[in-house]
C-alpha cells in the first residue's frame, strides 16, 4: 500500500508542473490563442477544487476502492485526451479530468501513509517530499522527449504524456488489486453512533469568538490565500509560455525553469517549517509576501538572465511558505469546522482558477510581457493584506 501511494504521488508530481510546461507545445501544435491556453490550467483546477468533494463523499457511497479507481482513471483518461485532439472544448474537459486525477491522488495518498507507516510524520514528509521529485523530474523528461524525437510526426510533448500516462495505468492498477477496501463506509463517533460530516456554522466559536462568515480575521486570511493561489497558479501555468515567447530564454530552457522554481519551493518549505516556531508567524507572512513580490517583479522586469533566474528562484523560495504559514494563524476552530475549512479553500481556490485566464486575456490583447506582469498586481494586493494582517495582530 506505502508502494503505490509513493508512486502514485510521484506521478501526480510530474503532472503538476508538466501540464504548464507544454502550454507553447500546444498553442504551437494546436493554433491556441493565450486565453484557451490559460483556461485549459483553470480548467485543471476546477478539476482538482471538485475532487476535494468527491474524493470526500463516494467512498461513503461505494467504497474506497472504486472511489480510487474511478477517480485516478480521470488523470489517465485526461492526460491521452490531451494528446488526441486541437478542440478546445476537449483539451478543457481533459484538462478538467488531470485535476480530478490529481486532487483525488493528493487525498488518498495521504490518507494511505497516515494509516499504514509505522511514522506518520516521517511516512507524510517523504511523500510530499516525492511528489516534488515528480514535480522536479517531468520538465526533464519534456526536454529529453523534445530532443529525441523533435522531427517525428507525434512530437516530443506527446511521447512526453504517453510515458507518463503509462506510469499513471500503472499506479491504477497497483490501486485496483489493493488491499483497500469496496465496502462503502461510515463516519461513526466513538460510541459507534453515525455522526455527520458537517458542524453547524452556528457552533464555530470559541468565547467571543464571532462565527466565521462575520469573523473579519477569517475572511482576511481567505483573501491572503485567495491573491497567493492567483500568484502560484499564474506562475506555474504561465512562466515557460512567457520565457519562451517573450525571447528571454531558448525553448529547452524556459521549459528546465519550472523545475528550478519546484527546487526552491522544496528548500523554502524546510526552511520556513524551522523559522515558523521560532518567529512571529504574522511577521513571518509580511516578510514571505514582500520578497514574493520583490522577487517577481525583479524575475519579470529585468533582461539580464541573471538577475532573471535570481528572481525565479527567489520567487520559487519566498512563495513556498506563504499558504501554509497562514493557514496555521487561523483559530483552530476555524480550521478544524469541515463547513469554514471548505469554505476558505474553496474560496481561496477560485484565484487559481481565474488568475490564468485573466493573464492570457490580457496577453492576447496587450502581449505577454504584459500579461504575465497582472500577476504582480495579485501579489501586491497580497502583500497589503498581509501588512493589515500583521498591524491587527499587534492590536490584539
Amino acid at each position: 500500500m506505502l508502494f503505490t501511494a509513493y508512486f502514485a504521488f510521484f506521478v501526480t508530481g510530474m503532472t503538476s508542473t508538466i501540464l504548464g510546461a507544454i502550454l507553447p507545445d500546444l498553442r504551437d501544435a494546436y493554433g491556441l490563442s493565450y486565453v484557451v491556453a490559460g483556461s485549459l490550467y483553470s480548467f485543471h483546477q476546477i478539476g482538482n477544487l471538485c475532487a476535494v468533494f468527491l474524493a470526500g463523499v463516494l467512498p461513503y457511497i461505494i467504497g474506497r476502492k472504486k472511489s480510487v479507481t474511478i477517480l485516478f482513471s480521470a488523470l489517465v483518461i485526461g492526460t491521452i485526451l490531451i494528446t488526441l485532439s486541437p478542440m478546445p472544448v476537449v483539451l478543457m474537459i481533459a484538462y478538467a479530468c488531470t485535476g480530478i486525477g490529481r486532487g483525488n491522488t493528493s487525498n488518498i495518498t495521504n490518507v494511505i501513509v497516515s494509516e499504514h507507516a509505522k511514522n506518520k510524520a516521517r511516512g507524510l514528509n517523504l511523500l510530499h517530499a516525492i511528489f516534488a521529485c515528480g514535480a522536479l523530474f517531468s520538465p526533464f523528461l519534456l526536454v529529453i522527449c523534445s530532443s529525441l524525437f523533435r522531427n517525428t510526426q507525434a512530437g516530443g510533448w506527446r511521447i512526453t504524456l504517453w510515458i507518463m500516462a503509462f506510469c499513471m495505468l500503472c499506479a491504477l492498477v497497483l490501486f485496483a488489486t489493493s488491499a483497500l477496501s469496496n465496502t462503502p463506509e461510515r463516519r461513526a463517533s466513538k460510541d459507534g453512533q453515525d455522526v455527520s460530516g458537517t458542524q453547524n456554522a452556528e457552533t464555530v466559536h470559541d468565547g467571543n469568538l464571532p462565527p466565521f462568515y462575520r469573523s473579519f480575521d477569517y475572511w482576511l486570511n481567505v483573501a491572503i490565500l485567495l491573491f497567493y493561489l492567483c500568484g502560484e497558479s499564474g506562475c506555474t501555468g504561465w512562466l515557460v509560455t512567457y520565457f519562451k515567447d517573450s525571447g528571454l530564454f531558448g525553448e529547452t530552457f524556459a521549459k528546465l525553469t519550472s523545475s528550478f522554481m519546484w527546487l526552491m519551493v522544496m528548500i523554502g518549505r524546510l526552511s520556513v517549517a524551522v523559522l515558523s516556531r521560532k518567529l512571529n508567524k504574522s511577521a513571518l507572512i509580511v516578510v514571505l509576501a514582500f520578497l514574493n513580490t520583490a522577487f517577481f517583479v525583479l524575475m519579470i522586469a529585468s533582461h539580464s538572465s541573471a538577475l532573471i533566474i535570481a528572481g525565479l528562484l527567489g520567487t520559487g523560495l519566498s512563495m513556498s511558505g506563504i499558504y501554509p504559514t497562514t493557514l496555521s494563524t487561523m483559530h483552530r476552530a476555524y480550521n478544524t469546522s469541515p463547513l469554514a475549512s471548505g469554505i476558505a479553500i474553496g474560496s481561496a481556490v477560485s484565484g487559481g482558477i481565474f488568475m490564468p485566464v485573466i493573464v492570457g486575456a490580457v496577453s492576447d490583447r496587450y502581449g505577454v510581457t504584459h500579461g504575465i506582469s497582472c500577476i504582480a498586481l495579485a501579489l501586491g494586493i497580497m502583500l497589503t493584506l498581509t501588512l493589515v494582517k500583521l498591524v491587527r495582530s499587534f492590536k490584539k
